[in-house]
């Protein structure tokens, strides 16, 4: 490798800030909490505290067939909330991150969301725009476990979507508009109607905000940014048992990347646009006890960050270890990222006898896109007088792809649910990689009113294709995690209430979790040897009254890590022994009540979390302390009005302030939002 680049990774290795020998001490910026050494002891360890809450929405997830169920009713597509807020706010062990991401069960992501069927790939890494916008969705079923054998890849979480469709009759919907402080700006319109063999859905929303990311300060700097999508559902009905699905959306953004009072006053100015599109053509075939479901899907979606060549990452105290580039001097990244899907998938079942219903498929895909990036270091000259700018650049095409094939039967001898099954998953990126996972999922009712399950599913999670570690041709490819999940639980069901309480564990290979390039916003995958999470979870929900409903959910958990770090820019050594993950969080719980009655409704929702850890330990263990606790109350009071309704909302209500992640080897600060009062008016027609 040359010298000049040499120079120039050792700096993004230092600005990245992952843990090698070579670092220090992270000095704790905010009062520090309880050590993570220390958790297990009762003396230290952190206080449980309960707030109570609610939910915006009356959405009361119900447990069917190990997953958690979200119908979301006409009204309820009205509320302004984003797709992370409804799954904090209702799945029990998701946790809030900073700007719109979310971590279910101790994971860093890992999602893979279905579509009425047909698969939908992730954006490229480092996007911040929903896939999926609540406003589109009917119904939402979410699995954290228990995954039969027709699921693959990203495995934290499925979130599997039933799009809102239009029905037969003229055009109806709405038109809403909200505004609140921040200069936040909502606009959406929805319309459907159709004819008895036709029926079609089409949405609008456009945002504005002058706090788009969750800033480094708690008075938003240079963060403003819009957002839009439009979606669009189309329904043929081919007659008595063949259906044909079509589900597009179009997506782009526009963000700033927000500033500290000194990058504000040097005026630098980062920002990154998103742009994206997706479309899933399905066939549905039902015919008694056979069914089919043929998809081909495709989403392309791109990145682009522009680094300021003046401001980025200036006054970095970071320096090269042969001294060709000094600390405190203007260095600047940009990106272009982009990813190209398109696939095939096929989903049979056919029921055989009274107690078997046998499933099988297959799904092949293929992605192309490319990698640019772009740095550029200001270097001292040598007599301390004139400087130069070296550039590196690292740009290549991407190509690669994914095969699989799985096989399951659920079968119910008696009391008992067995899902068991095997899959098959080939991934192709640089190298290919592949597994065969097999999975048993075990569900007893012992009465009319209770049931415990148990289930062991073995994983296969790869890596996202598209990175910037080919700047070192040194560095070790990418490893998918391969992880053994286990889980036992109960569920009481009683005059409408339902009670739950699961306890899991993983064990987890190759961990996939990512870092920042430090002072920018691109974000690098790379591996730490092995890990575990393990966790506890209890939920209860239901219905109070006719016109209250509620939820609560707490979920207790550990998420560690231990061993080299590698596949990143720079490869890492490891630390002394297991730490904690940065997006694990001990304690996660929230509760919602709801109330309405003759187009009145007030709806509370609250969320606590015992915070992220960061810093490093004396002896250079990796996220040893946490930022405090915290907890935010949200309230809602609406009224009909004609073929309208008036809304008037408070986020974080108690004007709560807090750190959601501290600056750590990891990641930036970022602080929560303050209070946020708005108004709304939707109009129905």
């Amino acid at each position: 490798m040359s010298r000049q680049k040499c120079s120039a990774l050792a700096l993004a290795a230092s600005l990245a800030g992952v843990p090698n020998a070579v670092h220090s001490q992270s000095p704790p910026i905010l009062p520090v909490s309880v050590p993570n050494g220390s958790i297990f002891d009762p003396k230290t360890a952190p206080i449980i505290v309960i707030h109570v809450g609610a939910h915006l929405l009356v959405l009361v997830p119900r447990t069917v067939a190990g997953a958690q169920v979200i119908h979301l009713s006409p009204s309820d597509s009205k509320t302004n909330q984003d797709f992370s807020h409804l799954i904090t706010s209702t799945i029990a062990g998701a946790a809030a991150a900073p700007s719109g991401e979310f971590h279910i069960r101790g994971s860093h992501g890992q999602y893979t969301y279905y579509l009425d069927g047909a698969p939908l790939p992730e954006s490229v890494s480092g996007s911040f725009s929903d896939l999926i916008d609540p406003k589109n969705i009917e119904t939402l079923r979410v699995l954290t476990g228990g995954f039969p054998a027709q699921y693959g890849k990203n495995l934290a979480a499925v979130f599997d979507v039933t799009a809102r469709a239009g029905k037969a009759g003229p055009p109806s919907g709405f038109a809403q508009q909200l505004v609140s402080q921040y200069g936040i700006a909502d606009s959406a319109i929805q319309v459907g109607g159709g004819v008895p063999q036709f029926s079609y859905f089409v949405s609008g929303l456009r945002t504005f905000s002058q706090r788009r990311l969750d800033p480094v300060t708690q008075t938003p700097l240079h963060d403003s940014g819009r957002d839009s999508v439009v979606f669009g559902k189309f329904d043929l009905n081919m007659g008595a048992h063949d259906r044909l699905v079509l589900d597009t959306a179009r997506t782009d953004a526009f963000l700033q990347f927000p500033n500290d009072e000194t990058q504000q006053a040097l005026g630098r100015d980062v920002t990154q646009r998103e742009d994206g599109d997706f479309a899933n053509l399905i066939w549905r075939h039902d015919r008694g006890p056979e069914n089919l479901i043929v998809a081909l899907y495709s989403h392309q979606s791109r990145l682009r960050y522009f680094g300021d060549p003046v401001h980025d990452l200036a006054g970095a105290s970071a320096a090269s270890l042969d001294g060709t580039v000094p600390a405190n001097l203007p260095t600047s990244a940009a990106e272009d990222r982009t990813a190209n899907y398109i696939g095939l998938r096929t989903d049979a079942s056919r029921k055989i006898g009274g107690q078997h219903k046998v499933g099988y498929g297959f799904d092949l895909s293929t992605v192309t896109g490319g990698e640019h990036f772009k740095l550029l270091n200001t270097v001292d000259g040598g007599d301390g007088v004139t400087t130069s700018v070296q550039t590196i650049v690292d740009s290549h095409d991407l190509s690669g792809g994914d095969k699989s094939a799985y096989l399951q039967d659920d079968w119910t001898p008696g009391r008992f649910l067995v899902n068991y099954g095997v899959r098959y998953d080939q991934h192709k990126t640089d190298a290919t990689t592949s597994q065969v996972s097999p999975r048993l999922n075990l569900t007893y009712t012992l009465d009319k009113r209770d049931k415990v399950h148990a289930y062991y599913n073995r994983l296969f999670q790869p890596a996202p294709i598209e990175d910037i570690r080919r700047l070192d041709p040194n560095a070790v490819p990418f490893k998918p995690e391969r992880d053994n999940f286990y889980e036992i639980g109960y569920q009481h069901d009683n005059g409408g209430i339902t009670t739950s309480l699961s306890a899991y564990y993983k064990t987890e290979q190759d961990v996939i979790d990512e870092n920042i390039l430090g002072g920018t916003q691109i974000r690098e995958p790379f591996n730490v040897q092995k890990g575990y999470v393990r966790g506890l979870e209890f939920a209860v929900d239901g219905a109070l009254t006719r016109n209250l409903s509620f939820y609560a959910n707490y979920a207790r958990s550990w998420a560690r890590a231990a061993g080299d770090f590698t596949g990143g820019i720079i490869p890492q050594g490891a630390p002394p022994g297991y730490f904690y993950d940065d997006h694990d969080q001990t304690h996660t719980a929230s509760l919602g009540l709801a109330y309405q009655k003759r187009g009145q409704s007030i709806n509370l929702d609250g969320e606590y979390g015992s915070g992220f850890p960061y810093g490093q330990s004396d002896a250079g263990l990796p996220n040893f302390y946490r930022v405090p606790a915290h907890f935010i109350i949200n309230l809602q009071v609406a009224t009909k009005i004609g073929q309208g309704q008036l809304a008037l909302s408070a986020f974080n209500l108690l004007n709560h302030g807090y750190v959601i992640k501290q600056a750590s080897q990891f990641s930036d600060r970022e602080w929560g939002q303050g209070r946020t009062l708005g108004i709304k008016w939707t109009q129905n027609f």
